[in-house]
């Protein structure tokens, strides 16, 4: 079964106030996030001013989710509704709403779920508070609106960075007690190093979990790990597109959701291998997440999917070599596929535009050349003389 963790202060693109020439600088948005065997998609829709409208999901489970956002005058989101589709029929399920102070700090966060029924019930309502430097101090949490259940402490370095989020709740006693808290440790060039989650057992702290930060020299994260004690159950390794910065793209920005799990990055990501522990406690493959784009014109944005009329795969018939080109896309893995479905090749972290491919070791048949790009996956029949 698959899972989901949320990499510590993962890295969105600040949004707020978007002007014409913000607009004119960005030259790709994010569109759609689609795992390689198409058992999961998020798609990604946005307004005039390229803030994230809406989301859709398809996830493993075979749930169709829908979000949309609304904003006020100051491009802050104010409200955030999720939608379920259940018997054919998209329902309102729940949904949130924001306030904000005078400088854009959020100040509320009040939710209200339906539990299936055409009435909305009041759930937690979070206040946060701030300092003169508009960092974030603290946070509180009343369920219902008036029962005061926990308290979050954030501290920061001298950077700014925050170093400890504490958090304290009531749940048990009745009264404030410590809960858990993040660590975060930082490289001497400012990326994120780790996050280490604890729990408060009563006498002590027990760590979880530990989160580990890897970058290559444009800080992009190449890996991300999450540790149980000292294994590591989940890797994500990340491939980029050098010829493009985080400058020119718009990617989706949402308070209670992440794009697949976004880490800190300056170029643009293309692609996300994803390994996980099995059963058996060794850590496996899974599968690719493939991160496309659209076009951003004058006009708005143009589809930018990619096509058969991007790739050129010759000679077709071939008996020792092909060469592949993308013409002007980027390719990161080349897998070959035989007629009962078994990838017979594999070349991953390729970053490559066009390249050459060995068949020698292919005996006589049908395959299947997949490809997957910096556009999309695209899949071209091949045959072996």
């Amino acid at each position: 079964m698959r899972f989901f963790l949320l990499a510590g202060l993962l890295i969105a693109i600040n949004i707020a106030g978007f002007s014409q020439d913000f607009k004119q600088d960005k030259l790709y948005a994010l569109s759609e996030v689609r795992s390689s065997d198409d058992l999961e998609i998020d798609q990604y829709s946005y307004n005039d001013e390229m803030l994230l409208r809406a989301a859709y999901s398809l996830t493993i489970t075979g749930e169709n989710l829908r979000d949309t956002l609304s904003y006020d005058e100051f491009n802050n989101i104010v409200k955030l509704d999720y939608y379920q589709l259940i018997n054919n029929t998209w329902l309102h399920v729940s949904y949130i709403d924001y306030t904000y102070d005078e400088n854009g700090n959020r100040l509320t966060r009040t939710n209200y779920n339906s539990f299936g029924t055409p009435i909305f019930t009041l759930g937690g309502v979070y206040h946060y508070f701030y300092n003169e430097d508009n960092q974030q101090t603290h946070w509180e949490m009343y369920f219902g609106g008036n029962d005061l259940m926990q308290i979050g402490f954030l501290t920061y370095n001298e950077a700014g960075q925050i170093v400890q989020e504490l958090g304290q709740d009531s749940f048990n006693s009745g009264t404030m007690e410590d809960s858990w808290k993040i660590d975060y440790q930082y490289n001497s060039d400012g990326t994120l190093m780790s996050s280490a989650q604890s729990f408060w057992n009563g006498s002590s702290w027990t760590v979880s979990s530990t989160e580990l930060f890897y970058y290559d020299d444009n800080k992009n994260c190449t890996t991300w790990e999450h540790k149980s004690g000292n294994t590591v159950t989940d890797r994500k390794e990340y491939e980029y597109n050098m010829a493009y910065t985080i400058d020119q793209l718009v990617t989706p920005v949402a308070p209670e959701f992440e794009t697949k799990n976004l880490v800190a990055m300056n170029n643009m990501v293309t692609l996300q291998h994803w390994y996980a522990q099995n059963d058996a406690g060794n850590l496996v493959y899974v599968c690719d997440y493939i991160y496309n784009y659209d076009t951003l014109t004058s006009t708005g944005i143009t589809n930018h999917l990619f096509d058969a009329g991007n790739m050129r795969l010759y000679p077709n018939p071939a008996s020792d070599l092909i060469t592949i080109d993308a013409n002007n896309t980027i390719i990161s893995n080349v897998d070959v596929i035989d007629n009962t479905g078994k990838v017979v090749m594999r070349k991953p972290h390729l970053n490559k535009e066009k390249m050459d491919l060995d068949l020698t070791a292919l005996r006589s048949g049908i395959y299947y050349v997949r490809l997957a790009t910096s556009k999309g996956v695209f899949t071209e029949r091949l045959i072996v003389q």
